[in-house]
């Protein structure tokens, strides 16, 4: 850990972090940092991706029970281990992430360790973590802080959240850009104990749906305390108190018809298409009363679709661009017999959808998708905590959606059903997804029932 001691005449808003660091430390404690190894550090931080800690930690004592050493488990079949880490979930994309980063490194070092880390500068040693398949700016500065000591500062949901709620940074700073503005306004020698204890803190009192300010000892700190509690009552209507994700497929498109693969191109919404439109904008209309936003893709088939649904909801669509199909590239406009018939190999290489690494030409490579589609919907639920939120998408993006948000159990991405403006139900609530209602289309022409999950 760095010996630096905090600045003598810090910046307001620094100023303000110290005071909230005392006040944590006495609440908290001062946890005592000790080194780690920074590989099993790496893996066991890719196997808590999207999980909780105690399935992160069952997956990661079953992985190293059936492989002992980091060469096992570089060299094992996939499906063996995919089958040894399944209780962190998504195992079919961290299996290959792992053993991708565990290749890396024995080809670049001959060696399986990362403590040549230490060496570099603290931005060489980032850079060649963000390097890595499925590593980004959390997993890097969790293996720089807790294993080697570095002054990175890791930001999870619990992080992300309480320094939003404090005003430590803007209320709708990504994930990622947190990272670099925390980074400014936390002091390096209290990353750690700083980072440890604002997530105690979101888990006891600052929770995600139901933050227990009363009983908060930041509360004269919190601009999110100091503005909840100056909104006038508007309503009678009781505050929801979870976050309802409505995930819409786009309307029916000449392409659908066609069975053509369209990603980033487009094609014109059928007739029936339009009678889609207008059928999930009134069952929206009448079961949406706590709508507060509404995304959309940006390509015109989703685009039309969200401004139906807009109009009956009084919601204006925002359109983000991370929510576009993934880019087909050469293969735009190709149905899936010309795929299986003009590209053999490619098409076998498709299949595989365990295969993160397959890039369609001139395309996007699949965890680059995974990737972007995470990032997206961090963006929207960092945005709000509670209320109804609409989404409206492509199918490949809202299975990617449901894959990121939901524990594997219920599926892998491609095997779920998503019909031209089928609707379906994510509550999140104490930062956990459940599914609630999967496709439904029954307010369509020959609407069938939905799939219910509670």
């Amino acid at each position: 850990m760095t010996n630096e001691e905090p600045p003598r005449n810090p910046k307001p808003e620094t100023q303000k972090t110290l005071r909230i660091h005392e006040r944590l430390l006495a609440e908290y404690g001062d946890p005592p940092w000790h080194p780690r190894d920074p590989l099993a550090t790496l893996v066991l931080t890719i196997l808590s991706q999207n999980t909780n800690d105690v399935n992160r930690d069952r997956a990661f004592a079953q992985l190293r029970e059936r492989f002992p050493t980091w060469e096992s488990v570089r060299d094992a079949p996939l499906p063996a281990l995919i089958e040894a880490i399944r209780p962190a979930g998504l195992a079919p994309t961290k299996g290959p992430r792992i053993q991708e980063a565990l290749r890396r490194i024995t080809a670049e070092r001959g060696e399986l360790s990362l403590d040549f880390l230490a060496d570099l500068s603290l931005e060489e040693a980032r850079e060649w973590l963000l390097g890595l398949s499925g590593v980004g700016p959390k997993t890097a500065a969790i293996v720089l802080l807790f294993a080697l000591g570095r002054p990175a500062f890791p930001v999870d949901t619990h992080v992300h959240r309480v320094a939003r709620r404090l005003g430590l940074i803007p209320e709708r700073t990504s994930r990622e850009k947190a990272h670099e503005l925390l980074e400014v306004v936390v002091p390096p020698p209290i990353y750690y104990s700083f980072h440890l204890n604002l997530i105690a803190h979101g888990r006891a009192v600052c929770q995600a749906r139901a933050p227990r300010c009363a009983s908060c000892i930041l509360r004269d700190e919190c601009a999110y305390y100091a503005t909840s509690n100056q909104q006038p009552v508007t309503s009678n209507r009781q505050p929801t108190t979870t976050l309802q994700l409505i995930l819409v497929r786009h309307a029916q498109t000449v392409a659908n018809v066609e069975g053509r693969w369209v990603g980033w191109g487009d094609t014109g919404l059928t007739d029936l298409g339009r009678e889609q439109v207008e059928a999930i904008s009134r069952r929206l209309a009448a079961e949406v009363h706590d709508g507060v936003a509404l995304y959309t893709s940006p390509l015109p088939r989703a685009r039309q679709t969200a401004e139906g649904i807009g109009r009956a909801l009084g919601l204006s669509p925002i359109p983000l661009d991370d929510l576009r199909e993934i880019n087909f590239g050469d293969l735009d406009g190709v149905t899936l017999e010309e795929m299986k018939t003009r590209y053999p190999t490619l098409y076998a290489r498709w299949r595989d959808k365990d295969d993160t690494a397959y890039t369609w030409p001139g395309g996007e490579r699949r965890s680059d998708f995974f990737r972007r589609v995470a990032a997206v919907c961090d963006d929207i639920l960092s945005r709000h905590t509670r209320g109804t939120v609409v989404v409206v998408g492509h199918g490949g993006t809202l299975r990617a959606c449901l894959a990121y948000l939901l524990p594997e159990e219920l599926g892998r991405w491609w095997s779920y059903p998503l019909d031209n403006c089928g609707l379906t139900r994510v509550v999140v609530e104490v930062g956990e997804a459940r599914l609630i209602v999967l496709n439904d289309t029954a307010h369509l022409p020959d609407g069938s029932s939905p799939e219910k999950f509670a």
